[in-house]
């Protein structure tokens, strides 16, 4: 038969034990949490060396896991800013998976994952405010660099083109001819703009009667002008960077079809 004192000191061990196991789930806890901010802040700031670099030679397989990381993180969050945060990297890897994206579109992406992350910094333990909020800034950066280069690049191909048409028609080769007129259409057919997808139709038709065997000199110069005056047209909701060389363009294009009529 078990006493009234010897019951009362075994709930006092036990109540002992239990606050001694809380005690050590506790320090645990705190250990993790510890070890996750270390963490955290070193994987941080080795995102900041790689956007601080050359965008262009970071692996998209590599961009993609660290990407698939972050979102596995922050979507277990009950944080709604961290969701929509989540919500932007879904985004921006179905952007990069798609392969048919422009700098310009993954650009605005990463330029608003960099304002969120910004924001978020804002409420950030002291270990991770500075860090975030660095990463916020290079992502903006980085999303406004990759419109900028996307149009640059584009800007040297229409002053190239620009050069061709205004020198001698004569010694353009039709395969050469041919061959830009693909890599246009492919780019501007992507497009959603419909003015774009306008004058993607217009290069087919352009392309149709360049490889004709008897091609009407009178059918290519219909088809110039009215590319040119669609490319004229275009501009006017062209980036600020492409604006001037696609109007020039345009105007050339609708030139060279009047004086081959």
């Amino acid at each position: 038969m078990v006493s009234k004192q010897d019951s009362k000191s075994k709930q006092s061990t036990s109540k002992a034990e239990e606050q001694k196991g809380n005690q050590t789930e506790v320090s645990a806890k705190t250990v993790i949490a510890d070890k996750d901010d270390s963490t955290n802040t070193q994987e941080l700031e080795s995102l900041l060396k790689k956007l601080d670099g050359d965008l262009t030679t970071i692996d998209p397989d590599a961009a993609l896991s660290t990407i698939d990381e972050w979102h596995s993180t922050l979507n277990k969050s009950k944080e709604p800013e961290l969701k929509e945060l989540a919500s932007g990297l879904k985004e921006l890897k179905q952007l990069l998976k798609g392969g048919k994206a422009t700098g310009h579109e993954i650009g605005e992406v990463l330029s608003h994952i960099g304002d969120q992350t910004a924001d978020i910094a804002s409420d950030a333990d002291k270990g991770l405010k500075t860090s975030l909020q660095k990463l916020g800034k290079q992502l903006s950066k980085a999303g406004q660099a990759m419109g900028k280069a996307e149009d640059k690049e584009a800007a040297e191909q229409i002053e190239s083109l620009s050069e061709t048409l205004d020198g001698d028609l004569t010694k353009i080769d039709t395969d050469t001819a041919v061959g830009s007129i693909d890599h246009w259409y492919g780019l501007l057919n992507k497009s959603d703009t419909e003015s774009l997808k306008a004058i993607a139709s217009g290069l087919k038709e352009l392309k149709q009667i360049l490889k004709r065997k008897n091609a009407k000199a009178s059918d290519i110069a219909e088809a110039l002008t009215k590319i040119g005056e669609q490319t004229t047209e275009a501009a006017s909701e062209a980036h600020r960077g492409l604006k001037g060389p696609i109007q020039k363009f345009g105007k050339l294009l609708s030139k060279t079809g009047k004086s081959l009529e």
